[in-house]
């Protein structure tokens, strides 16, 4: 009994320290990039420059620059020399709102050591339970999962703000365009006035108009726009404001065409959703609340009927 205690005491010992690296890793290196990109914003134009490139900032502290070292110096041998994985990568780290470079070796190697973290803790584990391949195998399998199930979730958090964001930032637009502003100036100020609201698509907008600062083309910057974060309503968005550039039209009512466009189909979303509530719900109340429910209306009636028979 005692050595199956100093074995469990090991192994969550393990466990929490492969934690607290995972936590670091993605607290510090990958959910900084944020903040990082918005300082940059903010400088001036060399600065913004290097934020729309996404290098690292010089303020990031020594723990997460000694792991993020660790995890570069764990993905080198393993980092593909195909130019389409590695854009692959880049383009769903970028759909999640993540721009840095470098975070790319990050994440493999951060993978890399969830995978032999997860193959350490699950042998253990497979030991004590007398499976020691079958637990291998499993931890191993979580461990490198648990990257790409965090980026797949990163990515549809990122979709879903832009999507809730979108229809008040055209909104803004329309009014901005109507009262006399250029299509730049106009996503400047939309993305100044959706900083806190929507952050998301206020530091989208935000690096649309420091590349058209430094020098890249309107066009060019609609286009990267719809590229980096992946989203079928942007990219409408920035179809439009593209034809709308080249053909020299006004885009008061296109804008606000869209913005309605985009505001029922918000609408229809929160209705589906509402309708299959009542689905959802029919597990948790046949499996928890029912039999609780029969247990209390019917318990007394069973225990009268006991008492009537023994009677």
């Amino acid at each position: 009994m005692k050595e199956i205690i100093e074995q469990l005491l090991f192994f969550f010992s393990l466990a929490g320290c492969v934690g607290c690296v995972a936590w670091l890793v993605l607290h510090k290196v990958m959910r900084g990039e944020d903040r990082r990109i918005s300082d940059r914003l903010s400088n001036n134009d060399a600065n913004a420059s290097s934020a729309v490139r996404g290098t690292q900032s010089s303020g990031k502290s020594a723990g997460a620059s000694l792991i993020s070292r660790i995890s570069t110096a764990a993905s080198s041998p393993f980092m593909s020399q195909k130019s389409e994985q590695v854009s692959d990568l880049r383009k769903k780290l970028g759909m999640a709102g993540i721009y840095d470079p470098a975070v790319i070796r990050s994440f493999i190697g951060f993978k890399l050591i969830l995978l032999f973290g997860g193959v350490l803790g699950g042998w253990i584990l497979g030991t004590m339970i007398g499976q020691p391949l079958i637990g291998l195998s499993f931890g191993g399998l979580l461990g490198y999962m648990a990257p790409k199930l965090w980026l797949k979730s990163k990515v549809s958090d990122n979709q879903k703000q832009l999507n809730m964001g979108l229809p008040d930032a055209l909104d803004l637009m329309v009014i901005c365009v109507e009262s006399g502003l250029t299509i730049d100036a106009s996503l400047q100020r939309v993305g100044d006035e959706l900083a806190m609201a929507h952050p998301v698509i206020s530091r989208e907008f935000a690096i649309a108009h420091t590349e058209t600062k430094l020098g890249v083309s309107r066009q060019q910057a609609f286009k990267n726009l719809s590229t980096r974060t992946g989203n079928a309503n942007v990219g409408s968005l920035m179809a439009m404001l593209i034809q709308a550039d080249k053909f020299g039209t006004g885009v008061g009512h296109a804008l606000r065409v869209q913005a309605e466009s985009m505001r029922i189909k918000r609408q229809f979303a929160a209705e589906e959703m509402a309708a299959k509530a009542s689905v959802k719900m029919t597990f948790p109340l046949v499996l928890f609340v029912f039999p609780a429910t029969f247990v209390v209306i019917g318990g007394p009636v069973a225990i009268e009927l006991m008492n009537t028979q023994l009677n």
